[in-house]
C-alpha cells in the first residue's frame, strides 16, 4: 500500500521557527504501520538530542525534541503513544481514556526505529506489528505530531 503524506502545523499558540517545517508519510502494509518523518529548519533553529550509542527505551522524551504518533481503536477510549527521540531513544505509553491511566505498554519490548541527523534537519522511521496491540485486524486511528525544542528552551507542537 503506498503511503499517505502529511505536512504538520503547528499547535495554536505554539511559535515555532520560522522556516520549520515537518513532513512525512504513514503506511500500513498487513498488520504493520510504518511511519517516516522528516524535519527541516534553518541554521541552528532546532535543537536536536545528540545519537545514543545504545538507544533504550526512557520517559520524558517530549522534554527535547521529539517525534510522536497516537493510536487508537475508534470504538474503545484507550490509546498509545509512542515517543521517538532523534538520539534513538524510544518509549510507548498505553492510556485508559484522554490524558488519563498512564503506564508503560509492556507489550512492545523495543520499538523498531531508525534516525538520522545533521544540524536542524532529522529524519526518523519507527514500524511497529499491530498485532502485540491487538490491532492487527481492527480499525484504528492515528494522530502525528512532533514536539520541536530550540536551543533557548522554547518548545513548540
Amino acid at each position: 500500500m503506498p503511503g499517505a503524506e502529511f505536512v504538520l502545523e503547528p499547535f495554536p499558540g505554539s511559535r515555532p521557527a520560522d522556516g520549520l517545517r515537518v513532513t512525512g508519510t504513514v503506511r500500513r502494509t498487513g498488520a504493520a504501520l510504518h511511519v517516516d518523518w522528516r524535519l527541516e529548519a534553518p541554521g541552528e533553529a532546532v535543537a536536536v538530542p545528540d545519537q545514543a550509542s545504545r538507544p533504550e527505551r526512557r520517559r520524558d522524551l517530549w522534554k527535547e525534541t521529539c517525534f510522536e504518533f497516537f493510536l487508537r481503536n475508534p470504538r474503545r477510549e484507550a490509546y498509545w503513544e509512542f515517543n521517538l527521540s532523534p538520539s534513538g531513544h524510544w518509549n510507548v505509553f498505553r492510556f485508559a481514556g484522554y490524558r488519563s491511566g498512564m503506564t508503560d505498554e509492556t507489550a512492545i519490548g523495543a520499538l523498531a526505529c531508525s534516525v538520522a541527523s545533521a544540524g536542524s534537519r532529522c529524519s526518523a522511521s519507527a514500524s511497529m506489528d499491530m498485532t502485540a496491540l491487538g490491532l492487527a485486524a481492527e480499525p484504528w486511528e492515528l494522530a502525528i505530531s512532533t514536539v520541536v525544542a530550540a536551543p533557548s528552551g522554547q518548545v513548540s507542537y
